[in-house]
């Protein structure tokens, strides 16, 4: 952060503004900053930051490296840049002297994206060394200028494009290759298991093997007819795939986590999500042991027939404890801390639990005003 210095607000010659994103947090090194929910605006010349009172900006010739980390299960997309080392003579800043030699940009609500190439590109347009080179009499050379940089960028932009077109189409023909090849090695797995009357270890080895590879024998409109009666079958298949990930992740999962997970058992059989909705329409805790339930804030989910239980145990375990964070009921409850923090983000959406941020970490409360 000793890099970050106070914002010049004269313009740099020829300077371009490319890219404003809000909700940006500001960390040195791996340490959180009062810099957080700013607006970062990225130039042709630095980056600036500002939250209506504070504004810095860091030149973009003390970036050396640019990576990105996307956004995991609590944490926000990060783009972490490498800074080259502090100048004698620095301008004033926010911060004197720092012990990292990196920064990270938090993009809290998304775009880290297209920050990241905004940055990459400024980068190497090095627009800072370049100046301005013609005269300010000679406005049609200079438009003219402009008019060939922008048609260079145009081209290089689609050349890179039809690139990753290309290389993702050979990737897609690819998988629908050896797609085909997993559900004829399935179904010759599954019409083994069918040939064996008892079950020995080399049976539950074979049915692990199934399995993992996903559904051999797929519901179609084709084997199973259309509307109602093809989404009761879809239904029907969905429940099965879904009983031990359903369990797993705490008695309920997101309808677009259980429109991925079916598709990815399914293998090139892939179904689209309406049909994965009306699916789970169909799904009762009497027949499935599961139902599709709507949150308060519109998200609809699966929750299986032990998910009640689930909660309840968590909210007990949190009401001997007056409050937990996800590594107390890790270690209360002896399960994952990813399954933990899956369990707490449930009861939270369903108003069984709120949480309090604080620098020590999130701690989650009953919900003392929660209808369940």
């Amino acid at each position: 952060m000793d890099r970050w210095i106070w914002e010049n607000k004269e313009k740099r010659a020829a300077e371009e503004n490319r890219q404003t994103i809000t909700h940006v947090r500001l960390y040195d090194g791996e340490d959180k900053t009062s810099f957080d929910q700013g607006s970062l605006t990225v130039s042709t010349h630095r980056l600036l930051w500002s939250d209506g009172n504070r504004n810095i900006e860091l030149p973009l010739k003390c970036i050396t490296k640019v990576e990105s980390h996307g956004a995991k299960f609590t944490k926000s997309a990060k783009v972490i840049l490498t800074l080259s080392k502090s100048p004698h003579s620095q301008t004033p800043g926010p911060i004197t002297d720092s012990k990292h030699d990196y920064i990270k940009l938090s993009f809290v609500k998304g775009g880290h994206q297209e920050g990241e190439t905004s940055i990459r590109t400024c980068l190497n347009e090095k627009r800072w060394e370049k100046g301005v080179i013609a005269a300010p009499n000679k406005k049609s050379s200079l438009m003219g200028g402009g008019l060939v940089r922008i048609e260079q960028q145009i081209e290089s932009s689609r050349q890179n494009a039809d690139q990753s077109l290309n290389s993702a189409f050979k990737d897609i023909d690819n998988l629908m290759v050896k797609g085909k090849e997993m559900v004829i090695l399935a179904e010759r797995i599954a019409q083994k298991l069918s040939d064996v009357k008892t079950e020995g270890d080399e049976t539950v080895e074979l049915k692990s093997a199934l399995l993992s590879i996903g559904i051999s024998n797929p519901v179609t409109r084709e084997s199973h007819g259309t509307g109602t009666s093809y989404h009761k079958s879809l239904g029907s298949e969905l429940a099965r795939m879904l009983d031990g990930p359903l369990r797993e992740a705490g008695g309920v999962l997101s309808v677009s986590e259980v429109y991925c997970r079916y598709n990815r058992a399914r293998g090139i059989e892939l179904v689209s999500p309406e049909d994965v909705v009306n699916a789970c329409k169909t799904l009762t805790p009497e027949q499935h042991g599961m139902e599709l339930n709507k949150f308060s804030s519109g998200v609809l989910v699966v929750e299986g027939d032990n998910f009640k239980s689930i909660m309840d145990n968590l909210l007990q375990t949190i009401k001997s404890n007056e409050c937990c964070t996800a590594m107390n009921l890790s270690n209360v409850m002896s399960i994952p801390l990813l399954l933990a923090k899956e369990r707490l983000q449930a009861a939270e959406q369903h108003g069984i639990v709120c949480r309090d941020e604080t620098d020590d970490g999130i701690f989650f409360y009953e919900n003392l005003f929660c209808l369940m």
